[in-house]
């Protein structure tokens, strides 16, 4: 275990300096080594769905298309597809690399927080945020996809380490340069992943200035560090920067599909996706445990790790309130865009319930532990983690003729993660269209990766000529984007095959992906 040097004398910001054991470096391995075991359950038991098939697909593309047209169409920056580019050509193209890179990089994402926590408010502290980090069901659902949101997390946490590391450095008078260059890598690192890291870099610059205020040590030398460490962030960042401007501008982004948020939405985001998640029927309690883990934090002024604390909710607030703001004109507030406000979360929570008598610690951190981990049990036993193309495709396997044709609307990655769900059980017999919707990405993509299936709503009639029946497959629309060009061409299909004398003869519907069986006689 880890044992306070009483030759140092107390530090009213920073917890007690304490003398590493080799015990302490074994519990953390295994509690990181647990943590990405319990994400391998179900890990590959779902199909790849439309998101995992868009990070597929587009990280198999060339690299001068990748940084190129790509970046510039697509709404999410390429480092992430770059990063299934290497996972696809060291281990295979598939939805198994990249799943087992989110759950070991959530499971690492344990480290840099548990050490921020250990220097910042104490062991106890360390060991309950690792905790939580472990069994959250957010971070635990997101840890199980192929995409780039628990990577974005594990920076984050390295860049919420840094942070602290910098202030430290400004408040002993050191240079801090190994502090800068991390921050400032992490800051531009995340702008890489995904354009809402800007809320997360500006909610880290909050962070490090209410330190430097609160604890009222180094405060010029610290500016200047952040200062330093921003400038790198931007210089790497710089090109998501520039791409992401270009998609405002522009008008661009494709999340039109999601409403911005009123004040309903917003709470119930912040409270089922981080604070209890999956935790229904007894949310409140979790609330009310978390509520009052920060609570007991900040009032304790007169305790050690106090500007930490008051840093951490800072940072919250900050994310908390740019979020939703931000979301009325580009809507950007999902659960798992908010995802990275998971890591100060739990700290921020166990930096209070810290502060207790041993007793009720121990009795405070065995119950929200316990409820967490009631949340992965929730959430292993809900019927529908991901979009069910393995039903579909076990369906047209076994209906499907090859005189008959496939239709998928809207988006290529759809088609692929049909593919793919069919190829594991012996794949199609009858050939596969795509429709892709109006917007650049889509109809890029669909030429670049099906150019043999890649058809327009006006060619559709041409190339179902002969087909016995035709089978329309789509994943449910959005009311709010059911009728726009840019998100969704099923009403365009379906028109063109009434307009062409057909009717529907069978349905199908699998939660999260449409079937339709039509016979076209007028193509």
């Amino acid at each position: 275990m880890l044992t306070r040097d009483e030759n140092v004398p107390p530090d009213p910001v920073a917890a007690p300096p304490t003398v590493w054991r080799p015990s302490t470096s074994l519990l953390l391995a295994g509690l990181i080594l647990g943590a990405f075991l319990i994400r391998c359950l179900g890990l590959f038991s779902d199909p790849v769905w439309i998101d995992e098939a868009a990070s597929i697909g587009i990280g198999s593309l060339p690299w001068s298309v990748l940084f190129g047209e790509m970046a510039r169409i697509e709404a999410s920056p390429p480092g992430y597809y770059a990063i299934a580019k290497l996972v696809g050509i060291a281990a295979g193209q598939g939805g198994a690399p990249l799943r087992l890179l989110s759950a070991a990089a959530a499971a690492l994402s344990i480290l840099p927080l548990w050490i921020f926590c250990r220097e910042a408010f104490g062991l106890r502290a360390a060991w309950l945020a690792g905790l939580i980090i472990a069994l959250h069901a957010l971070l635990f659902r997101m840890s199980q996809d192929g995409r780039t949101y628990a990577v974005l997390f594990f920076v984050f946490c390295c860049a919420l380490l840094a942070a602290w590391r910098l202030t430290e450095a400004a408040r002993r008078g050191e240079a801090g340069v190994p502090a800068v260059i991390a921050l400032g890598v992490c800051q531009g690192g995340m702008l890489w992943l995904h354009h809402t890291a800007g809320i997360a870099d500006l909610a880290l610059n909050v962070f490090v200035v209410a330190l430097l205020l609160a604890a009222q040590q180094g405060i010029g030398r610290g500016i200047a560090l952040l200062v330093a460490a921003d400038l790198m962030g931007l210089l790497i960042g710089a090109a998501p920067i520039w791409w992401a401007l270009q998609h405002a501008m522009e008008g661009a982004f494709v999340t039109r599909w999601i409403a911005p948020p009123d004040l309903e939405d917003v709470a119930l985001i912040y409270i089922r996706g981080l604070v209890a998640p999956f935790h229904s029927p007894i949310s409140v309690l979790t609330g009310l445990l978390s509520i009052a883990g920060v609570l007991i934090g900040l009032h304790a002024r007169h305790h050690e790790g106090w500007p930490a604390r008051v840093a951490l909710v800072a940072l919250l607030g900050t994310a908390a309130i740019l979020f939703p703001v931000l979301s009325q004109s580009w809507p950007v507030m999902l659960e798992r865009t908010v995802l990275f406000m998971v890591a100060p979360l739990a700290a921020s929570i166990a930096a209070g319930i810290a502060l207790l008598p041993r007793r009720v610690f121990l009795g405070c951190a065995a119950l929200l532990v316990g409820l967490h981990g009631f949340g992965i049990v929730r959430y292993l036993d809900w019927p529908a983690h991901k979009e069910r193309w393995d039903h579909a495709a076990v369906l047209l396997q076994s209906q499907a003729s090859p005189n008959d044709r496939i239709v998928v609307t809207d988006s290529v990655f759809a088609a692929i993660s049909l593919r793919m769900a069919a190829t594991a059980r012996g794949g199609l017999s009858a050939p596969i269209l795509v429709v892709p919707a109006a917007s650049p990405l889509e109809q890029r993509s669909a030429a670049l990766l099906d150019p043999e299936g890649d058809t327009s709503v006006d060619a559709l009639c041409t190339r179902l000529r002969g087909a016995a029946t035709v089978w329309v497959v789509a994943r449910p629309v959005p009311p709010i984007v059911e009728s726009d060009p840019g998100f969704s061409t099923l009403s365009a299909v379906r028109a063109v095959l009434r307009a062409a004398g057909g009717q529907i003869i069978f349905e199908s519907s699998m939660i999260t992906v449409d079937i339709e069986r039509w016979r076209v006689p007028g193509c």
